[in-house]
């Protein structure tokens, strides 16, 4: 209870600090005396004559609470940063060491990437070199169980969190591969994790994916870059949905691959003038990139995701398809903090300055519109293009012909890997009926009999499915201009 006490004085100490006037209002008092000083303090500020100078009565209070009990220190700077804007933060060491390693394009893990199918998490990407590959994790396989834990009802997040942990550490897993059940047992080690993809969708069409900008960034759009002129690719769509940016020099960098040596990419607005400053395009586009860029956005799109969007926008290098930004327009910088034999801290990552685009604009709260809105719609899955279901033939492995095409059409739809969708009932769809009878808690005999069509088929009844109109927008105007 002394400690509960000493911490609510130290919360009121900061609070006052900066400036508040009814703390309970907010957060409910744990004891008397934590409640008759919010009120006393109310009652004073409210009938004083005169100005109350609450900052130097905060200082007096958090000095007497340290001197008292110095190993409060890191308690009262984590509060302290909470009452600033909701990007300033105190980060213990640990959070810290995750913090820089996003920053890097690194992580603790496997090395691999997930997907969540119907009924399912499975492996989508194996990563070069990494800790997975080593231990022969396959594109495909399915997640059954980490250590003792089933998660074969697992979310992606839940999954990975469960995967993920300390460099060094061993993870056991049971996989789905096929028929077989295999165990492997994995180290956990740093990997690198790529913010890129890229690929061409049609001839002289390119798509290119940032996920996210950090250190490997740059690199990813090099290697974009030379893909698409070694294909003869004019026309790109940059898709930064969900990206909630990242390393702002990663993304001037980047940008330096359409925006003309030289031009001003970024500008800073600090509080202290004197710090204001700007950052030049660095890449070695002269005049034009030769691009015509159409720029995927939408409300995930934040702060560096932001900043190269607007750049497209301000150079009229193309057009901005989606719908408005986050509106994360400030940078924060690393107040580093004592770390020595006899006080250990974090940092505190502070907001410092607006970040002002090319055509002056500040997005801070307000976000960037794009030229043409557009919302993705979610639909039902529409089977009328699709071969009628047919009922009672208990398919199996060698069967053919139209029904068999009717079930792969639909396993295909809802986004399960069925291979060739044709009229042969192959093994891989032997192993797909399976999987689907598996989290149906129907018998896994990988033969479409009547009680796995019956629920099937209202499963494919119920599907939803998005439908990227973004997207097809994006590569409209990329074809007619309009």
């Amino acid at each position: 209870m002394k400690q509960i006490k000493k911490i609510i004085v130290c919360l009121l100490a900061m609070i006052m600090l900066l400036g508040s006037q009814n703390v309970f209002a907010e957060e409910k008092a744990d004891n008397f005396e934590a409640f008759y000083f919010d009120y006393v303090y109310d009652t004073l500020i409210a009938n004083y004559k005169f100005e109350a100078n609450t900052e130097a009565m905060a200082k007096a209070i958090a000095m007497k609470v340290l001197n008292e009990h110095p190993e409060l220190l890191e308690d009262m700077l984590d509060v302290t940063s909470d009452y600033f804007d909701k990007h300033t933060d105190y980060m213990t060491k640990e959070e810290m060491a995750g913090f820089t390693q996003s920053f890097n394009g690194e992580y603790v893990g496997i090395g691999i990437s997930v997907i969540r199918m119907q009924g399912t998490v499975e492996v989508e990407s194996v990563f070069t070199g990494g800790p997975a590959e080593k231990a022969g994790i396959r594109v495909g396989d399915r997640f059954l169980k980490v250590g003792s834990t089933d998660v074969s009802d697992y979310t992606v997040n839940e999954l990975v969190e469960l995967v993920r942990g300390e460099a060094g550490t061993k993870v056991q897993l049971t996989l789905g591969r096929g028929d077989e059940t295999i165990e492997v047992t994995v180290t956990r080690a740093a990997v690198q994790q790529n913010s890129v993809s890229y690929k061409e969708l049609e001839k002289g069409l390119g798509y290119l994916y940032i996920s996210v900008f950090n250190e490997m960034t740059p690199a990813g759009v090099k290697e974009a870059d030379e893909f698409f002129k070694l294909r003869g690719i004019t026309k790109v769509v940059i898709d930064l949905r969900d990206n909630p940016g990242g390393d702002v020099y990663s993304v001037v960098e980047s940008l330096g691959y359409f925006v003309p040596q030289g031009k001003t990419v970024v500008s800073f607005d600090y509080r202290i003038k004197e710090r204001n400053s700007s950052l030049r395009s660095v890449g070695d586009v002269k005049k034009s990139s030769g691009y015509k860029l159409a720029v995927l956005i939408d409300g995930g799109s934040a702060s560096g995701a932001e900043l190269f969007a607007g750049n497209i926008r301000d150079y009229k290098l193309g057009k901005l398809i989606g719908s408005r930004t986050y509106g994360k327009g400030t940078m924060q910088e690393m107040l580093n903090l004592l770390d020595n034999e006899e006080v250990a801290l974090g940092n505190i990552k502070l907001t410092t300055a607006e970040f002002v685009l090319p055509g002056g604009d500040k997005i801070h709260g307000v976000g960037i519109q794009p030229d043409f809105y557009v919302v993705n719609r979610i639909i039902s899955l529409n089977t009328d293009h699709m071969e009628p279901m047919e009922f009672g033939l208990d398919l199996k492995e060698g069967d053919s012909g139209k029904a068999v095409l009717a079930v792969k059409q639909r396993f295909s739809a809802l986004g399960y890997a069925v291979g060739e969708v044709d009229e042969q009932f192959d093994h891989n769809l032997t192993l797909t009926v399976k999987t689907f009878q598996e989290a149906a808690g129907l018998p896994k005999t990988g033969i479409m009999d009547m009680d796995t069509e019956t629920l099937f088929s209202s499963v494919v009844s119920e599907a939803r499915v998005l439908m990227d109109d973004q997207l097809d927008r994006a590569i409209e105007y990329l074809k007619t201009g309009k």
